[in-house]
C-alpha cells in the first residue's frame, strides 16, 4: 500500500515539476501599485497619482525602466533598483491617455503598462484674436478648438439665440478636436457674437467670437479706363499724322507757285 501511494506521488510530481518551469510560473514579473498586468487608471484634473512598480519573484536585484508613452523617464539610481516610483502632481489634460510601462532593463518583454483615463469638462480655445474681420461677399472660418473627456456635444449660437443653419450657407466640421463653422459669401447682416458652445456629463463650456464684416471696396473700373486711354491716345496719334500730312501738302504748294524774279545787272 505504501508503494503504491509512494509510486502515485512521484506519477504527479513528473508533471506538476515540469510546469513551474514554464515561463511566467516562478520568473520574475512586474506589478505596479501591486497588480501583475495591463490596467487604466481614472482620475481628475488636479489630482495627484503614485506609481509605484516592484519585481516579484526576484532573486537578485532588477534594474526597473519607467516609460511614459515613447520616452524613457530619467530615473535617480536609487529608484532603480527592484522597486521605483514615480509621480504626476498635478494630472493636467496632457496626461490624458498617457500610457506608463515599467519594465526589466535586462528584458523589456518583462513589463506592465497602466493608461490614464484623465475626466475633466469641455476646454476650448481659438488660434488667435477672437475678433474675426471680413470682407462682404468673401467665405469665413470660426475655428474651435476642443479638448474634452467625456466627449461633448457642440452647438454654434448666434446673437444668443441657436445659429440657424442654410444649406448651401452654413457648414459644421468636427474633426481631432477642432469645430469649424464655415459662413459662404458672408453678408453685412452677418456681423455679431457667435459663440461655440460645448456640453458634456460633466459641464458645459464656451468661447465667443465678434465677427464683423466690412463693406466691400470701391473697385475703380480698371477695363473702361484703359480702353478709354487708348482711344484717347490714338486719337492723338492720328490727329497728329493728319496734321503733319496737311502741313507737308502746304509746303508743297508754296512751293510749287513761287516766282524767280531776274535783274539786269548791266
Amino acid at each position: 500500500m505504501a508503494q503504491c501511494i509512494f509510486e502515485n506521488l512521484i506519477f504527479g510530481l513528473s508533471f506538476i515539476v515540469p510546469l513551474c518551469f514554464v515561463p511566467g510560473c516562478t520568473g520574475v514579473g512586474i506589478a505596479i501599485n501591486g497588480i501583475t498586468t495591463n490596467y487604466g487608471i481614472i482620475m481628475n484634473l488636479s489630482d495627484s497619482l503614485t506609481l509605484k512598480c516592484t519585481a516579484v519573484n526576484n532573486t537578485q536585484d532588477e534594474e526597473l525602466v519607467w516609460i511614459r508613452d515613447d520616452r524613457v523617464i530619467n530615473l535617480k539610481s536609487l529608484n532603480r533598483i527592484n522597486v521605483s516610483t514615480v509621480c504626476v502632481d498635478p494630472i493636467t489634460v496632457n496626461d490624458d491617455e498617457v500610457t506608463f510601462s515599467c519594465r526589466l532593463n535586462k528584458d523589456s518583454n518583462i513589463n506592465t503598462t497602466v493608461q490614464l483615463d484623465i475626466k475633466f469638462i469641455p476646454i476650448l480655445s481659438s488660434d488667435g484674436d477672437n475678433e474675426i474681420e471680413v470682407v462682404a461677399g468673401n467665405d469665413v472660418d470660426i475655428t474651435c478648438n476642443v479638448k474634452s473627456n467625456p466627449p461633448a456635444v457642440m452647438y454654434w449660437y448666434k446673437d444668443n439665440n441657436t445659429l440657424k443653419m442654410t444649406a448651401g450657407k452654413h457648414s459644421v466640421h468636427w474633426d481631432s478636436g477642432v469645430f469649424r463653422l464655415s459662413i459662404k459669401k458672408v453678408q453685412k447682416m452677418e456681423s455679431g457674437n457667435y459663440v461655440c458652445m460645448a456640453d458634456s456629463t460633466l459641464g458645459s463650456s464656451n468661447q465667443s467670437f465678434d465677427l464683423i464684416v466690412k463693406d466691400k471696396p470701391y473697385e475703380l473700373p480698371i477695363e473702361p479706363i484703359v480702353a478709354g486711354l487708348v482711344v484717347v491716345v490714338l486719337s492723338i496719334l492720328f490727329g497728329i499724322i493728319a496734321r503733319r500730312k496737311k502741313v507737308m501738302q502746304l509746303c508743297r504748294k508754296k512751293t510749287n507757285t513761287s516766282t524767280f524774279v531776274e535783274y539786269d545787272t548791266q
